[in-house]
């Protein structure tokens, strides 16, 4: 019984922290998202400009988290937080 608790216990432990660290890399992109659209509000930056920066401002907060996110789910993360704002 105890090793069925323990067991238990350890997957209920990683599906929170996956719930979490995806909950964590989901505001990073949208502040980060956020941020880049407010330094650039005045500015004549293009889209890919400000994509560009967005992904790369992201993956050094999410790097500094010690978050691994790859470049195509950062993409696709990005562009759904664009989505969101332009709303």
């Amino acid at each position: 019984i105890t090793g069925v608790i323990s067991y238990v216990g350890v997957q209920l432990k990683k599906a929170y922290t996956k719930y979490a660290n995806t909950k964590t890399i989901n505001e990073i992109v949208e502040a980060t998202v956020l941020y880049v659209e407010q330094i650039n509000k005045n500015k004549e930056t293009s889209s890919s400009e400000k994509f560009d920066e967005a992904k790369e401002k992201a993956q050094e907060w999410l790097d500094s988290e010690g978050l691994k996110v790859s470049d195509t789910q950062l993409e696709i993360l990005i562009e759904s937080a664009v989505k969101k704002i332009d709303k």
